[in-house]
């Protein structure tokens, strides 16, 4: 389905995972080179735990996830590839020491990604009704001052908004940083990946609209990735529209 709905699009591309949770997944993906030929494509590193001792199986695995994923990078042709800072619950006295777990898992991942020619990017996760955020928000813009220049910030709004940041006070820190954004709607406390001017949610239409405007003063460049979550609401027409109005705001 989503193929057939971006061929539909002018202009548009996928974001692919690079892991899921059954056992046929890295066939199914390699299958799907023929079908995304010509696509812009970029991918999302595996949802494996990051932040671990270097010492540990669980970096080991981590560390063999995202040397498949690099594989798929170039199978794919694909311009980016972003990493999750880590997967697992924070707790408070954990914080530092996860925090610093994290640092030395995206510098080892940045590592491998400059030598396999990959760009790499960063990106927010984790909100406070799951617990487990890692990285506030002022922590996270700080977090780039202590990474090699080439690595980039993917801002997810959604995840962004469950967490009470001023997002477009991220922006404008960051500013061309910024590679990319996942850009969906919530309602303030969950992760629910909603159409972004959907009504009802924790940012009115007109409030996304000036989000936009802030990111294409800001962040021009960046990559912009509508990650809705399935549902019968999701159609080409969805698409359509919603790439028609951001246009007209970004052009």
């Amino acid at each position: 389905m989503l193929e057939k709905i971006i061929r539909n699009l002018d202009n548009a591309g996928a974001e692919l995972g690079t892991s899921w949770n059954y056992p046929e997944f890295d066939a199914l993906l390699d299958a799907q080179r023929s079908r995304f030929r010509g696509i812009p494509i970029t991918l999302h590193a595996p949802f494996t735990e990051v932040c671990c001792s270097c010492e540990s199986a669980e970096h080991r695995d981590m560390e063999q996830r995202f040397c498949r994923a690099m594989r798929w990078y170039r199978d794919f042709k694909a311009s980016s590839i972003v990493m999750h800072t880590h997967e697992r619950t924070v707790t408070p006295e954990k914080k530092l020491l996860f925090q610093e777990y994290a640092m030395a898992s995206i510098d080892m991942t940045a590592r491998m990604a400059r030598e396999a020619g990959v760009r790499l990017t960063v990106e927010n996760v984790g909100y406070a009704a799951k617990g487990n955020v890692l990285f506030d928000q002022n922590e996270f813009i700080e977090l780039f001052s202590h990474l090699p220049p080439d690595v980039g910030a993917l801002i997810d709004v959604g995840h962004a908004m469950a967490n009470g940041w001023d997002i477009p006070t991220v922006i404008k820190s960051l500013g061309e940083r910024i590679k990319a954004f996942h850009l969906h709607n919530t309602d303030g406390i969950h992760d629910l990946h909603r159409p972004i001017f959907e009504g009802g949610l924790c940012y009115s239409p007109e409030q996304m609209e000036n989000l936009l405007y802030c990111i294409r003063d800001n962040s021009p460049r960046a990559a912009l990735i509508l990650e809705y979550a399935p549902g019968e609401h999701i159609n080409t027409e969805l698409f359509q529209n919603d790439l028609k109005r951001i246009r007209m705001i970004l052009k």
